[in-house]
């Protein structure tokens, strides 16, 4: 038996200004690895390929001093070493692997150590929701040599279920739900073994990038093992399950800030493969597996804001609860993070150094509470009266005097203009401190938070504790909840000294601060409640306390909570519990979709602001999406965006609509619509669509849809535009010929040949050069071009071109080679014994009238006695009775016969026969009904006669 053909990988090269790049096309199956061996760097591909390197071969490479290729039984390798003063880095990212020689710098640039690079991730896997695509990573260069390889396994095979293989590869095993779920990182065939352990597989291994999965059910009791073994002949991984566990290693999570100074977690695993995300049981896991013997693993659950370690025995499998989690593999290690970094965690945390001694506040309890006493209108008349008399020397402190009595009394803005009078006219003044934190205040305390920011951000508050504190309440103002969680557990007791009034606010914001990043614990120790608390801060904390309860899986308490707080809350936390309470409902299935939407649709007519408003339209927009109901789900983002486009909920939900309208027209989702509703959702709606390839695909659907509806100019224009502006080289000629037809269906040959002609390249593939033929011929017939329409398709055959070329001589009036080419088309279904078709009758019909205009007499009788037995059976017999008698043309019949086949739609004869041919790149049928689908049998249209 012959061994499999090698399939040919392209090796490319480009020279730019600052690195040499050498780029290896490789398909989603494929595995690679990248070692150093000395000065050397190889990149090794498992499977049956082979290194096409004739690309790079021949040109100068700046920097690489030698490149070759190698292959063997089960992998191809390129070599390359750099010259003097040049390093290599490798990545792998939109099906290639890139490997960059680029100057080295001052510092002697470390080895690399081989390092498993992770496959391309599994389309199929979900935006869903969105679904967020798996991020590629860098082999890394390590500061240590190359570790030598493990010494294979000593331990014997079981009575578990044993997995050999050629080579040991990484493995996963973890446990969830009563299901063991095992990945192996290999190119080789699994197949899942018997056994009598009471292992039962869950379904048919699968495969998902480089890895292939496999799913046990575990028997009630039973520990599952994963260890290396040998089984005589080489080495495998056996899963067992039973009463005791081999000795193994914990995986223990260190929170530490990356290069940029983002939080991450990061985690010892030896010998890590690739990050592979996993769909199971509608749960987003990312699994890296270990190529360890010894067994590593995670022996509790470790919950954090943004993800969840999951108990493993063997690898890392982690939970995501964020659209943008990170998990990357390192040498020895692994991190997980996100781009903004990791929201506070459950992890204890030391306690962080103090900002700053606190002096003096700027906000004093007494004067405060004393500004606040007596007849307040009269008091700030009289500080205002002073201010305006005293001479312009005690003018700034008696500013300041009046400025601290208006924000005490809650004259936030006439506070500020006071101050800022005051600093205008003595510039000692603007440079205090206590100016600046008042100032911050009442802007913070006006809805003006970013321009308190930016006032509380000198270099001389930086470490105040205060100034930190107003930090974090504008930050919280601007629902950045993570910088504001960062400055309250320094800067809160400094609360402590503040009025009664001022501190209770604080307390209420921090309180939401935590709960907004997932901190349970923390958020219920500040919602804490207390007596004498004003009513509005007592519903806040009431909220914050409901929230507590949902985020900890207490649904039926956060439900009576919200209830409660519906009918005694105040109006605006009375709108956000509604809100909270039918999304929670929802989620529960104690409510149906539609209930839902009505409650959330009642809620959105009656509040109107802040981020309770934004959550309403988010709200919205994703049951309106679960229900199918598009223009509603697009109108509220359109509403989201206008009211909060910053906000972190808006872009999430931007993220899964623009999905969702992505698969209404590249998937089967769009099916349901009529043609009608899916042209009109596109141009309403036309900022959803997707940038890029996949954009150019949804237009070209469209311009199918247009077409099915009889709006040929429209779609006409929509292909013109992606062939000016968007497309280059093939596709650009691909997308011309779709654009040709649509010219020819409008009779408009001319453009039809315009088109094509712009679009002309010398190497194109083979098929699109045919079907563009097809085209041209067609264009060239209509304007009566004949001989070079015949010239056109003069080398090809089939049977689309033979019916275009009886398409060609009739319209030329060529009749003798009209009815030679009918007559060929019809073939020998007259020995078939059976009724013909009507194409095939209509054919007949043509070459009959053909023979009798070119007066062919000979021809005429062989046509009449191959099929006069078949045609006496239909409904064309009396036609093609007459049409064969003797003197036809002399008959008044025949002129009406004629006529009627002079006029029949050669075009939708022709285009039938096309789609056939191409059924990805054809049209459908002018006028058709909208959401049909092409079926590869077309109607032909009735015969003449």
């Amino acid at each position: 038996m012959l061994p499999p053909a090698r399939k040919a990988l392209a090796l490319e090269l480009a020279r730019l200004p600052t690195l040499t790049r050498l780029s290896l096309r490789l398909p989603d199956e494929a595995v690679a690895t990248v070692s150093a061996e000395g000065p050397t760097t190889r990149l090794r591909v498992a499977g049956s390929w082979t290194i096409d390197s004739n690309e790079a071969r021949g040109r100068p490479r700046p920097g690489i001093a030698k490149l070759a290729t190698e292959s063997d039984a089960s992998s191809a390798s390129i070599l390359l070493t750099p010259a003097e003063g040049y390093t290599v880095t490798t990545e792998r990212e939109d099906g290639a692997y890139t490997i960059d020689v680029v100057s080295r710098t001052p510092l002697k640039a470390p080895e690399s150590k081989a390092a498993e690079v992770p496959g391309p991730a599994d389309a199929g896997a979900a935006k869903p929701v969105v679904p967020v695509p798996q991020p590629t990573r860098k082999a890394e260069a390590p500061a240590t040599p190359d570790a030598a390889p493990e010494a294979p396994p000593t331990r014997k095979a079981g009575s578990g279920l044993v997995f050999p293989f050629t080579t040991l590869p990484p493995a996963a095993l973890f446990e969830r739900g009563g299901v063991a779920t095992l990945v192996f990182e290999t190119a080789e065939p699994v197949t899942a073994p018997a056994g009598n352990q009471g292992l039962a597989p869950v379904g048919a291994p699968t495969r998902t990038g480089p890895v292939t999965v496999l799913r046990f059910r575990v028997p009630p009791g039973r520990l599952v093992d994963l260890a290396a073994v040998t089984t005589g002949t080489g080495s495998a991984w056996e899963l067992s399950a039973g009463d005791t566990l081999s000795p193994s290693d914990t995986l223990d999570p260190v929170r530490k800030p990356d290069p940029s100074g983002r939080i991450t977690v990061s985690l010892a695993l030896p010998r890590p493969g690739s990050a592979t995300w996993l769909d199971l049981d509608g749960e987003r896991i990312a699994v890296v597996a270990s190529a360890a013997q010894r067994a590593i693993g995670n022996p509790k659950s470790r919950r954090f804001v943004d993800f969840e370690i999951l108990p493993s025995r063997h690898g890392l499998a982690v939970l995501a609860s964020a659209d943008d989690l990170a998990v990357r593999p390192q040498l020895d290690a692994v991190t997980i993070g996100r781009e903004g970094g990791l929201a506070a965690s459950t992890a204890a945390r030391k306690p962080d150094p103090a900002l700053a001694e606190a002096g003096t506040l700027a906000v004093a309890r007494e004067p405060w509470e004393q500004a606040r006493i007596g007849n307040v209108r009269e008091t700030l008349r009289t500080l205002a009266g002073t201010a305006a008399m005293v001479p312009p020397a005690e003018r700034g402190p008696a500013r300041l005097a009046l400025a601290r009595a208006n924000i005490a009394n809650g004259f936030d803005l006439e506070g500020l203009a006071a101050l800022e009078a005051a600093a205008a006219e003595d510039p000692l003044l603007a440079t205090q401190r206590d100016v600046a934190i008042l100032r911050g205040l009442a802007l913070v305390r006006s809805g003006r938070n970013a321009e308190a920011l930016k006032a509380l951000s000198g270099p001389r508050l930086a470490s105040d504790p205060e100034a930190a504190l107003w930090r974090a309440m504008a930050s919280a103002g601007l629902g950045d909840w993570k910088a504001a969680e960062t400055g309250f557990p320094n800067a809160l007791p400094v609360a402590d000294g503040y009025p009664t009034d001022l501190a209770q606010q604080i307390r209420a914001q921090a309180a939401e601060a935590a709960i907004e990043n997932g901190d349970a614990e923390t958020a219920a120790a500040r919602a804490e409640d207390a007596a004498h608390l004003p009513r509005w801060i007592r519903d806040r904390l009431a909220l914050v306390r409901a929230r507590v309860s949902e985020a900890t899986g207490q649904a039926d308490a956060a439900l009576d909570a919200y209830a409660r707080l519906e009918q005694v809350g105040q109006r605006p936390v009375a709108a956000e519990a509604q809100l909270r309470s039918t999304l929670l409902a929802r989620a529960a299935g104690k409510i149906e979709p539609d209930a839902a939407i009505e409650r959330l649709e009642r809620l959105a007519l009656t509040w109107h602001g802040g981020p309770t408003e934004t959550g309403i339209a988010v709200g919205l927009a994703r049951l309106y999406l679960d229900a199918g109901r598009w223009r509603d789900a697009f109108a509220a983002l359109r509403r989201a965006n206008a009211i909060a486009p910053n906000d972190p909920a808006t872009q999430a939900l931007s993220r899964e609509v623009r999905t969702a309208f992505e698969n209404l027209y590249l998937t089967d989702k769009g099916d349901r619509l009529t043609g009608i509703e899916a042209v009109a959702l596109y141009f309403d709606f036309r900022e959803l669509a997707p940038i890029g390839r996949r954009g150019d695909e949804v237009v070209r659907r469209l311009a199918d849809r247009l077409v099915g509806l009889d709006l040929l100019d429209s779609a006409a224009d929509l292909l013109q535009y992606q062939i000016d502006n968007r497309l280059t080289g093939p596709a650009r000629s691909a997308v011309a010929a779709r654009l040709a037809t649509i010219r020819l269906m409008d009779d408009k040959p001319m453009r039809a040949l315009q088109a094509l002609d712009a679009t002309n390249l010398p190497e194109l593939p083979g098929e699109l050069k045919r079907a563009r033929a097809l085209v041209r011929a067609r264009a060239l017939s209509d304007l009566t071009r004949t001989d070079l329409a015949l010239e056109t398709i003069e080398d090809e055959s089939g049977p689309d071109i033979e019916r275009l070329r009886a398409d060609i001589y009739w319209g030329a009036r060529r009749w003798r080679e009209a009815g030679e080419s009918h007559e060929s088309l019809l073939g020998d279904a007259w020995r078939a014994g059976r009724p013909l078709d009507v194409q095939a009758r209509a054919d007949a019909v043509r070459a009959a009238i053909a023979y009798d205009l070119a007066g062919e007499a000979i021809g005429l009788e062989r046509l009449k006695a191959k099929f006069s037995e078949a045609m006496a059976e239909s409904p064309d017999a009396r036609t093609f009775a007459l049409l064969t008698g003797a003197n036809p043309t002399k008959t008044p019949e025949f002129r009406g016969i004629a006529a009627r086949a002079t006029k029949a739609d050669t075009l939708s004869a022709f285009l039938a026969e096309y789609r056939k041919r191409y059924p990805e790149t054809a049209l459908p049928e002018r006028g058709a009904a909208a959401g049909e689908r092409q079926t590869s049998a077309e109607a032909r249209g009735a015969p003449p006669g």
